[in-house]
């Protein structure tokens, strides 16, 4: 038995299944949390440490929360790319309560416990939502959260996660810029706006009730975009337009006929 012990001993970080469990310790410091995200854009803002502090009070491993911050902001260089259920801005990112509301997401997904006597429930908003949809406690590892945190489409954000935060540990150390000035909340023409992709993939043949709308009355692009991809407000107003333009040899036809009179 201490053979077999030995050969399949539990990993200090792992589930039996292999995947990262959300609930546990930081093992990154803040430090190094921060000069890492620095190399890749040194406006990061210094809050590794509001992470790591409360990551611990909630039970939450705050170092990987916050890779899945950089990862969503892609190292804080575009606009937060987070469930479309809990908005949040850039003006957001060094605020500690939106911070904590993040922590108290992940802590609603991952377990049925109550909230720690200690915590302040900012905006349950976010955590009825995850109540209604049948996700408390259904995210027990990082990796679950494709799906949920993510669109349906990005299967692999919970692994790009974990792998983010693999490559930090993995890190030597070199290469690290001085250490920069107290961060400000401000935009700097230095922080790059991410450029909007568009893929090859089509999805107007996805089964939703809004999607078949817009494919019926052929307002949908080529290709048509995951329905949950963000809508800039270029493409509604030409959405709208579009929407005009269709509507109007219907509208002249149905007032010709009103205006034609009936002939006995």
């Amino acid at each position: 038995m201490e053979t077999l012990d030995a050969v399949f001993r539990k990993h200090s970080e792992l589930e039996p299944t292999g995947k990262l469990s959300m609930l546990g310790e930081s093992v990154c410091s803040a430090d190094r949390l921060l000069a890492y995200a620095r190399r890749r854009n040194p406006q990061s803002p210094d809050v590794s440490e509001s992470y790591i502090r409360l990551g611990k009070l909630y039970g939450i491993r705050g170092d990987v929360a916050y890779c899945q911050a950089a990862y969503d902001t892609r190292w804080w260089t575009s606009e937060l790319a987070g469930p479309d259920w809990a908005p949040q801005v850039r003006a957001q990112w060094a605020d500690e309560e939106a911070i904590e509301i993040r922590m108290q997401m992940l802590y609603a997904l991952a377990t049925f416990r109550p909230f720690p006597s200690e915590a302040k429930v900012a905006d349950d908003r976010q955590i009825a939502h995850i109540e209604r949809s049948g996700w408390r406690g259904k995210a027990a590892c990082w990796e679950d959260l494709s799906g949920k945190w993510s669109h349906s489409g990005n299967v692999g954000y919970g692994r790009y996660v974990v792998a983010m935060w693999r490559g930090v540990l993995e890190w030597d150390g070199q290469g690290v810029p001085p250490k920069l000035p107290v961060y400000r909340q401000e935009f700097t023409p230095s922080v790059r706006t991410a450029v909007r992709k568009t893929g090859t993939v089509d999805w107007s043949s996805f089964v939703s009730e809004q999607m078949k709308w817009l494919l019926h009355r052929q307002l949908l692009p080529v290709p048509a975009p995951h329905p949950d991809r963000k809508v800039t407000w270029e493409e509604l107003a030409a959405l709208l337009r579009q929407w005009e333009n269709s509507r109007r040899p219907q509208e002249q036809k149905e007032r010709r006929e009103e205006d034609t009179p009936d002939v006995p």
